[in-house]
């Protein structure tokens, strides 16, 4: 059965919504392959555990359909595909499979947010070290069994370099199957474009994702 990929956007948990992001679909559906881009709320209105738990129950709406989900992201949408992936579903509702989320492919994701407290951004999210520390998936149990793609563009910065490197090498030791890419001359708002492709290489392993 094919998979129903999730596109969730970026924009720091704090901007954009999913009607910016509605042609991310465009490549997957140039296969037959259906794409939900959500919405959720911004900070600082929410908190990051708040959107957190919107995504959850979005998914578990979109389980309703009988598909396994795959999930993707951008930026903070990156770091949510991760948190999906990385959920404990029976934990949060008994009616759901542990595998109700099979793979995640994080373009340019933030999995550690602790760097971001002394930033400008935390701002808006209103986030301590600790709380910080609760909302990045990097210091979850890793979803073994599951897959794991973390691609960053290759003009990012060598932050969002080192937090794809390590969420892949930190779960790679936990039976994750995982892998890190670079979008060659991309960067981080660029990184996107090749999903609006149905030919790029991008979209060919998403679809491999879809059929797992």
């Amino acid at each position: 059965m094919t998979g129903l990929v999730i596109f969730i956007h970026g924009g720091y948990w704090q901007a954009l919504d999913g009607s910016s992001s509605s042609h991310c679909a465009r490549g997957l559906n140039g296969h037959g392959i259906s794409v939900a881009v959500p919405s959720y709320d911004l900070c600082p209105n929410v908190s990051v555990g708040d959107i957190i738990a919107e995504m959850r129950a979005a998914s578990r709406e979109l389980a309703k359909l009988g598909r396994p989900l795959v999930m993707s992201g951008h930026s903070a949408g990156g770091h949510l595909a991760a948190c999906m992936l990385a959920t404990d579903w029976p934990a949060y509702d008994a009616s759901l499979p542990k595998n109700l989320v099979k793979a995640a492919y994080a373009i340019s994701g933030l999995f550690e947010l602790e760097p971001l407290v002394g930033t400008s951004i935390n701002k808006a999210l209103g986030l301590d070290r600790a709380a910080a520390r609760a909302v990045s998936p990097l210091f979850w149990k890793a979803p073994a069994g599951a897959t794991l793609d973390a691609v960053v563009g290759g003009n990012e910065s060598s932050e969002y370099h080192r937090q794809s490197r390590t969420i892949v090498d930190a779960w790679s030791k936990a039976d994750v199957a995982t892998q890190f890419g670079v979008v060659l001359d991309a960067n981080h708002f660029t990184a996107i474009a090749p999903l609006a492709d149905p030919g790029s290489a991008m979209v060919a392993r998403l679809k491999q994702l879809t059929q797992i």
